[in-house]
């Protein structure tokens, strides 16, 4: 067997291999859904890697619009991440918008504050647990409260808790893995090994024994 007969089928075997790393790339930076119920986020928290996109939908209309928000409410950087501006109200409006950079991101709902918060937790890629100083609103708690006492003290802080409260450890710890993320998952790895065991007939082929 020439030198030139072994190069070209060691490219062969390469080529495989990268069309199943180009498969398995975009798979990690899946993306997510979050509904807008009500006056709720479901799920409050999610987690999706660097360079996801997650997308808000108004699935239960109430007649009130409502917005996405990042930060916390009373944040002087409230809305500096990401902002979908005050208008999702009618079911099938959405907005999206994609995290590149791991950290964990809190938001809420300008026009209910207190009830609508949330958090996205953004994983670096390959690795599983983001850096808790990534956090663009970890230096707000003091704010929030402050501005929501205003009006309604005993409900800012019971709304406001939970966002203040769930650290990056609570998704890994207490929410399931997206239905979406596993099925992706599934995918990228059938076609891995259907790639993996076509390289290795055609490589057998090639060299029969």
């Amino acid at each position: 067997m020439t030198f030139v007969h072994r190069s070209w089928r060691l490219a062969l075997v390469a080529g495989l291999f990268a069309a199943a790393a180009s498969v398995v790339v975009p798979a990690l930076a899946s993306s997510a859904a979050v509904s807008i119920v009500g006056t709720s986020f479901q799920p409050a928290t999610i987690t999706v890697a660097a360079g996801g996109t997650v997308t808000w939908t108004t699935t239960q209309s109430i007649g009130q619009q409502h917005s996405v928000t990042s930060g916390k409410p009373g944040d002087p950087d409230s809305g500096k991440v990401f902002d979908s501006g005050i208008g999702l109200q009618d079911n099938g409006q959405s907005f999206q918008f994609t995290f590149n950079t791991p950290g964990t991101y809190d938001y809420y709902c300008q026009v209910h504050p207190t009830q609508m918060t949330g958090q996205i937790v953004v994983t670096a890629a390959g690795g599983s647990a983001p850096p808790a100083s990534e956090a663009p609103a970890a230096s707000a708690p003091p704010a929030a409260s402050a501005g929501a006492s205003a009006g309604a003290s005993p409900g800012a802080s019971a709304g406001a808790s939970p966002a203040a409260t769930q650290p990056p450890v609570s998704p890994e710890a207490s929410e399931p893995i997206p239905p979406e993320n596993k099925l992706i998952a599934a995918g990228v790895l059938g076609v891995v090994l259907v790639l993996l065991f076509l390289a290795s007939w055609y490589w057998r082929r090639l060299n029969p024994a």
